[in-house]
């Protein structure tokens, strides 16, 4: 058996086992919170967690913004579903961003004050921007999006 093909399956199989544990992490099956209202939902966003060590863009997402917490999801491929990227509450508690959190999960669980986002309003767009808490996973990094709804007034 060659080395290429011993490396082929033993990521094969890491791939099997993510997906498995993962299977829950999709927007569908992430549950309400007690007496939650959705103020809007929008798709289509393009968000960026942006800082060290590196950045990354999440293409065609649904941004969610309930009266408790902002949650991000990412049209998976091939599929009608979204996959959790970041759920931040801003009201309420929750778990901390910590690494255990993270895994267990499969997306960035965070909680921050509500002072924390940081809105800017040009030419009726919204531009949201939230740094992440400091964690293990997470260092002096941010999300940012923008949106056609003005937080300003639903905040």
């Amino acid at each position: 058996m060659s080395v290429n093909l011993i490396i082929i399956l033993i990521f094969s199989v890491l791939l099997v086992i993510v997906v498995f544990f993962y299977r829950n992490s999709t927007l569908e099956k992430l549950p309400s919170l007690t007496g939650e209202k959705i103020l809007f939902e929008e798709s289509g966003i393009r968000v960026e967690q942006g800082g060290s060590p590196r950045s990354v863009i999440f293409i065609n997402c649904i941004v969610r913004v309930t009266d408790k917490r902002i949650i991000i999801a990412q049209k998976m491929l091939l599929s009608k579903k979204y996959a959790l990227r970041h759920v931040i509450f801003y009201k309420g508690t929750s778990d901390s961003t910590d690494l255990n959190s993270t895994l267990v999960k499969g997306y960035i669980n965070m909680v921050i004050k509500k002072s924390d986002i940081k809105l800017s309003v040009f030419d009726g767009v919204c531009t949201v921007k939230i740094d992440i808490p400091q964690s293990l996973i997470t260092g002096n990094q941010y999300i940012a999006y923008k949106t056609h709804h003005d937080l300003l007034k639903l905040l």
